[in-house]
């Protein structure tokens, strides 16, 4: 705690530091001085003042009397009636004692203060941040015990009061003031479900090294069960970072039947690690780097129990693991890639697609036959697909485009044309007795022509970019055969077609783009039954200083309607941001997600945030989403109150459903000591 630094001012010996004493009179009895009238003392990095001081030299004790100012490192200040140093024997006394953190604004009042080598204790004491005449928070304690050695802080009978309205008790508090990492209890996460009841995680932190630290989670669920999680924290190098998770819970028979869930016991165990150097060290032209998410487990609730809110519970029934690795140098890049899927609403996993490894060989593009006119690039890539039940997909592609650049009209006009070598080869093992070919290849050459040009004008105030493009793909040479599994869904060949395309930014005065509009419609040739494809507008118009209208709309010439929208009307300015959002999709003539959001928040003179926002699914004709709550934001303290519902995944025995969670919150954030949260959930 930084402010009891100010009351450890003789930690080193009279011999380590020189008392200098200066005041309007200063008069000497054997080895008794006594000053008075604006006495002010030197004592190393500390400065005191007071209306009378007397100072035993052979004794090395220093009393002060009368309006005692202390000022330490010009970072911690005190004021007392009395203060006793004895420089020698290490004891201080201080009477009706006043201490502020200046930086933090954290002060501390108490009767009565006194030391004895590294042991401070404080009596009849409270601390606060806010107004000192009528703080809206303070703590205050019967008694505080302070080892500066251990730095490990006792206090017996905290209570916290709003205004003069105790809020929380607590018998006695202990806990550390050293900032550095060290092992410890963590605060612990309390609150109760109607579905859980009475929830309790304690945190256990174990860092015995600054390069790992251990958190075990043990936590107790009354109505549910128990279990125990724990996470693995490590650095390795000074640019790589890893963690560990793994934990076990048990859910009691009676809950498992009473909720029809699928499993009773819920295990997983989670890898994330990183490192942008694993082989390089970042400083030639040659970067590599890794990147592991892998995760395991057999239902969502083995993430859902270690969710301390309802963002971080899982949204879906399918997880997902992830390992990459590329090695970059400025003419090649070489990438392992890696995807794992488990299906938690299926019974058993042997059918998921899994995709291990990918691996990508790319060559930038260069220059061919030294003209820089002529470029070339290549780029090959394997992927390995199976399933647990043996079936297996090989797929290689190669692309190899040759590049043709020009400009006409003093580079008015652009022009590209490239020829592109195209080829794929796909092997299957163990689909089925009914597949009537084992291998797919193809190879392709097509034509690519990309016209395009970038205007710029202005017009009085206004400053307009323009930036029109056609790009034409035509396949020259084809040849394919043998057999395409549905699963293989893409392929990297264009077949052929064209895309036209505008962008256009108007600019402000200012510099500031206040519309933005974007128009593409591709044409369609080749294995089509349609003409044309959907075209695409989107545009982003800011008006009024405040307001903002944005769209991105697909329209189908096949359905005769729109395919697929996302848009929003905006308002934000310094009280207000209000935002109305709609998303609609159609798959296949099949509308497969159309539902409206309202978000907003206000901002009141008072310095409060309002806020609120509720989601309707046209689909399901109900409210999917809501939430009401209020941000309260003080000098010396923060609240955060309020209310939400949202959709809660769970694993039965019928498979993935999801239920209504409806949760209560309150966040209270004392500055600068921090805070604590309470939470009540009710699930449906």
């Amino acid at each position: 705690m930084f402010l009891l630094a100010c009351l450890s001012l003789h930690a080193q010996t009279l011999e380590q530091k020189r008392v200098e004493l200066m005041a309007a009179t200063v008069e000497r009895n054997a080895s008794v001085v006594e000053a008075s009238g604006d006495v002010v003392v030197y004592y190393g990095d500390t400065i005191l003042m007071a209306d009378r001081a007397v100072y035993d030299t052979n004794r090395s004790i220093l009393e002060l009397f009368g309006n005692v100012e202390m000022i330490k490192d010009m970072k911690h200040g005190a004021l007392s009636d009395y203060i006793r140093i004895d420089l020698k024997q290490e004891r201080d006394l201080f009477e009706k004692i006043f201490l502020v953190d200046f930086a933090s604004e954290l002060w501390l009042r108490g009767k009565q203060a006194e030391r004895e080598e590294e042991i401070l204790q404080l009596e009849d004491a409270l601390v606060s941040s806010c107004d000192v005449a009528c703080p809206d928070w303070h703590i205050g304690f019967t008694s505080l015990e302070y080892n500066s050695t251990s730095e490990w802080m006792d206090l017996w009978n905290p209570v916290l009061y709003m205004k003069d309205r105790p809020i929380l008790y607590f018998p006695y508090l202990g806990f550390s003031t050293n900032q550095e990492r060290r092992t410890g209890l963590l605060r612990p996460d309390v609150g109760i479900s109607s579905r859980d009841g009475f929830f309790y995680n304690q945190p256990i932190f174990i860092a015995p090294d600054p390069q790992w630290d251990l958190e075990i989670m043990p936590q107790v669920r009354f109505s549910r069960g128990e279990g125990v999680f724990a996470t693995f924290r490590f650095v390795d190098t000074p640019h790589s970072r890893g963690k560990i998770t793994t934990g076990y819970f048990h859910s009691r028979e009676s809950f498992v039947d009473e909720y029809n869930l699928k499993n009773s016991s819920h295990y997983g165990a989670q890898v994330d690690y990183e490192s942008p150097q694993l082989f390089t060290d970042g400083k030639g032209n040659n970067h590599d780097g890794i990147y592991l998410d892998i995760t395991y487990l057999n239902d969502p609730d083995y993430l859902n129990l270690q969710a301390r809110s309802t963002a971080e519970l899982l949204n879906s029934s399918q997880v997902q693991s992830r390992v990459n690795y590329y090695f970059n140098t400025p003419e090649n890049y070489v990438g392992v890639y890696g995807k794992y899927f488990i299906d938690t609403s299926l019974p058993s996993n042997k059918d998921t697609i899994q995709s291990i490894p990918i691996v990508q060989l790319h060559h930038y593009q260069n220059t061919l036959l030294g003209w820089n006119a002529l470029h070339y690039s290549a780029d090959y890539r394997i992927s390995n697909l199976f399933t647990g039940a043996g079936k297996s997909i090989q797929m290689q592609e190669l692309n190899a485009p040759i590049i043709f650049y020009t400009s006409f009209f003093d580079d008015y006009l652009n022009l590209s044309i490239s020829e592109n070598l195209y080829y794929s080869y796909i092997g299957y093992q163990n689909l089925g007795v009914s597949t009537p070919s084992n291998y797919y290849s193809m190879f392709r050459n097509y034509h690519k022509i990309d016209l395009y040009s970038d205007l710029a004008r202005s017009f009085g105030d206004v400053f307009h970019t323009m930036q029109m493009r056609a790009t034409y793909n035509k396949p020259s040479f084809s040849n394919e055969s043998g057999y395409i599994d549905p699963d293989v869904s893409v392929l990297r060949s264009p077949s052929e077609n064209m895309t036209l395309s505008v962008i256009n930014y108007f600019y402000d005065a200012k510099g500031n783009d206040f519309v933005y509009y974007r128009i593409s419609q591709p044409v369609l040739y080749e294995k089509s039954e349609h003409r044309y494809g959907d075209i695409e507008q989107e545009l982003r118009y800011r008006f009024w200083e405040h307001y903002e209208l944005y769209t991105d709309l697909f329209f189908s010439y096949y359905l005769g309607a729109v395919s697929s929208a996302t848009s929003h009307v905006k308002y934000e300015d310094s009280v207000y941001d209000i935002m109305l959002t709609h998303f609609y999709k159609v798959l296949q003539e099949e509308r497969t997600s159309d539902f409206y959001s309202i978000n907003g928040t206000y901002k009141s003179e008072s310095g409060n945030d309002w806020y609120g926002e509720v989601a309707f699914d046209n689909l399901d004709e109900r409210i999917s989403r809501w939430g009401l709550g209020v941000h309260l934001f003080r000098h010396c303290w923060d609240l955060n109150l309020g209310v939400k519902d949202e959709r809660k995944p769970i694993l039965t025995s019928a498979g993935a459903e999801s239920v209504d969670n409806l949760v209560f919150y309150f966040q209270i954030n004392l500055v600068p000591l921090g805070g604590f949260e309470q939470k009540y959930e009710q699930e449906f």
